[in-house]
């Protein structure tokens, strides 16, 4: 039991972490959340990489690679944050938790991969979810639901970049590729915000300590994530922390008194039993 101990402090940490990045949003844009969110994540990292490992430097062939995959997991988070201010964390999160959909395509196409009947069965099963928590029923018309656009760019955008790092993390290392990848989405984040003129309310104490609570989660269910890997797997680990969205779902419930419908909830047990079923 003690080898999932890692995996379910990661489930706990980010299951915990979406219900401040939200409070962090109440006063502040998602650009100022962010770049205080990962300002002191780049700091957690390189504490951590001092106490536990040692800094490696990237090859110049890989640093265009580096800046490319992280482009694009800046991008994404900075979709997934439009996406939680403008609707539930329950839902935002339920939708963007779905990009192993675009990781598995990618494998597929380019690695020449290919799925069990379980696996296809999986990923039909996460389709389903995905179109019930997107589309809601007005005036006899499906339509999509308020900040899910942001949500499935979300989704897309974070199955690339978990689909690009893995070249990151073979030749820099688990802590050290994620040193390189949260500090430089991190300069990219802040350099958006200062070339789109966005605010950054430094004066709102509160909302950043939010945001500053949700950096430290990140790290802590970051680094438990990558040990859980190396104890159990990178399949059991992920089917450890599919659970993320229900977590969240039943945290903003309490909380933040988010409030979905029946279909939708359903949706997100779906959702959560296929990510499982994906790694089985």
């Amino acid at each position: 039991m003690f080898q999932f101990l890692y995996a379910l402090i990661a489930l706990t940490s980010w299951g915990i972490e979406s219900i401040f990045d939200k409070k962090s949003l109440k006063k502040l844009n998602p650009c100022n959340a962010l770049s205080v969110r990962y300002f002191f994540v780049a700091i957690w990292l390189i504490i951590t990489v001092i106490l536990f490992s040692q800094l490696k430097f990237p090859s110049q062939e890989l640093i265009p690679y580096l800046l490319f995959t992280d482009l694009i997991g800046a991008a994404a988070i900075i979709f997934f944050f439009k996406a939680i201010k403008e609707t539930t964390v329950s839902l935002g999160l339920a939708i963007a938790k779905n990009y192993f959909l675009v990781t598995v395509a990618i494998s597929v196409l380019l690695f020449n991969e290919t799925l069990s009947l379980t696996q296809i069965f999986a990923v039909l099963l996460i389709l389903c979810s995905v179109f019930l928590l997107s589309f809601e029923k007005k005036e006899k018309k499906l339509v999509l639901g308020k900040g899910v656009v942001f949500a499935l760019l979300t989704l897309v955008g974070w199955g690339a970049y978990f689909a690009l790092i893995k070249p990151i993390v073979l030749e820099l290392g688990a802590l050290n590729a994620s040193l390189y990848n949260e500090s430089i989405i991190f300069l990219m984040i802040l350099f958006y915000s200062i070339l789109t003129k966005k605010e950054l309310k430094l004066q709102e104490k509160k909302s950043n300590a939010f945001a500053f609570i949700a950096s430290i989660l990140l790290v802590i269910g970051s680094v438990a994530y990558n040990y859980s890997i190396i104890l159990i797997g990178a399949s059991l680990t992920a089917i450890a922390v599919a659970p993320t969205p229900i977590i969240s779902s039943v945290l903003a419930k309490v909380f933040l008194k988010e409030k979905l419908s029946l279909v939708k909830y359903s949706a997100i047990i779906v959702s959560v039993i296929g990510l499982i079923l994906l790694f089985l």
